[in-house]
């Protein structure tokens, strides 16, 4: 089994547009989430969402452009910043060693109620135009990538629900431990999608709001007080590569994945009930464990929602998985919002960064830890903290839960 190492991060989000953007919001715990006034006047309840801003897409050919959906421009700008900082020019890929993993939720949700109301009015599916399948698809983000790179070995999206950026960057840790492949950009991505996708939350606990609370206020895990989460966007890029292809070139090594579990509930579409969540950290673990024996964990990044129902199944998760003490735990979920196929790529960068940088970003807004929500590290306050073995977990929508482990090298 070959080890596998994170060699460049790439990052869109509302938090800002590559990792020394991103850092400065996080660690000076200024939230990216706002009034969206679209969504106030389509009736949501909580018209409060974290969107990309001030995206640049230089460097990517204006062709692939043309077939790219929003998540996929996204994915096209964090994947240029991950090649930067792997130090890999993109014709490097041009071989069949070389992969795509990257997933969305929803693929292109815009594009396809644009499509819609085209076929609508004109009564002709010729005004839909030939690329509209190329935004819409679900694989919109990984295929536009490997077309536009010319990478040649596996390429795929996964899609599973709030996991799909975990699941996608985990996916590709196997492919390059198993030796299929010997690089992969791998990650999740986003788009906003208050027409129809972002409805969900409606459904599934979003925080309330009324008009002239700070919508920085309105995510609140693990809190007393807590009443629902918060919707985004974006996406987040990892260049994976396996150990002896990083150091043969003299790569930067950001950090060592040394772990991945998923696993789902196996019972209800829209309620968790925890034992999935335990399996994926379990299974992540003992991966973990056949490379580098019995791991200590310094510090968790949970889903950490907001919900009523997901938080302390999360607390009760690590609670059984570590026991007491547990390891260092916050949420990133108020400042950055819960970009749905973005978070888990998201959140393993928000995680690298605090190993990076030897800060653990506290959970915003949690005043009162609830009775339900206790016995474990929650992290209250800003704390330098040397962090050498991390995890990061998400869970989703019908009963998908997905683990990563990271260790500093």
């Amino acid at each position: 089994m070959r080890r596998v190492v994170v060699t460049g991060m790439g990052i869109v989000s509302c938090l800002g547009n590559g990792t020394d953007e991103v850092w400065r919001s996080l660690s000076a715990g200024k939230s990216g989430v706002q009034l969206v006034p679209e969504m106030e006047e389509l009736g949501y309840k909580c018209p409060l969402g974290g969107l990309v801003k001030g995206l640049v897409t230089d460097g990517v050919p204006k062709k692939a452009l043309q077939t790219m959906s929003d998540a996929a421009k996204f994915s096209a700008v964090a994947a240029l910043q991950a090649l930067r900082e792997a130090r890999l020019a993109p014709e490097t890929l041009r071989n069949t060693r070389a992969g795509v993993i990257v997933g969305t939720g929803g693929g292109g949700p815009n594009d396809a109620a644009t499509a819609e109301t085209l076929l609508v009015t004109h009564k002709s599916p010729a005004r839909v135009g030939a690329t509209a399948i190329l935004r819409i698809m679900n694989s919109t983000a990984a295929l536009n990538l490997a077309a536009w790179l010319g990478v040649r070995g596996r390429s795929y999206s996964v899609s599973s629900a709030c996991t799909t950026g975990a699941d996608s960057i985990g996916n590709a840790f196997d492919c390059i431990r198993y030796g299929i492949l010997d690089v992969c950009v791998s990650g999740g991505a986003e788009a906003a999608a208050w027409r129809h996708g972002w409805a969900f939350g409606e459904a599934s606990g979003v925080a309330p709001y009324h008009r002239g609370d700070d919508p920085a206020k309105a995510c609140r895990p693990y809190d007393r007080d807590r009443q629902g989460m918060l919707v985004s966007e974006g996406a987040g890029i990892l260049v994976l590569e396996s150990l002896d292809h990083a150091e043969q070139r003299g790569a930067p090594i950001v950090a060592e994945v040394i772990g991945y579990g998923s696993a789902n509930d196996g019972e209800s579409m829209f309620e968790p009930n925890g034992e999935g969540l335990i399996r994926a950290m379990e299974q992540s673990l003992r991966v973990a464990a056949e490379t580098h024996g019995t791991v200590e964990v310094d510090y968790v990044n949970p889903h950490g929602a907001g919900t009523r129902i997901g938080d302390p199944l999360e607390v009760a998760a690590i609670r059984r998985v570590f026991g007491d003490p547990s390891p260092l735990v916050s949420s990133t979920k108020p400042l950055n919002g819960h970009s749905q196929g973005a978070a888990g790529a998201h959140e393993a960068i928000f995680t690298l960064l605090m190993m990076r940088h030897g800060v653990v970003v506290p959970t915003p807004n949690l005043e009162h830890v609830a009775p339900e929500c206790e016995g474990v590290r929650h992290v209250r306050a800003p704390l330098a903290q040397p962090l050498r073995t991390v995890m990061t977990f998400n869970s989703g929508l019908g009963g998908s839960n997905a683990c990563l482990i990271f260790r500093k090298p």
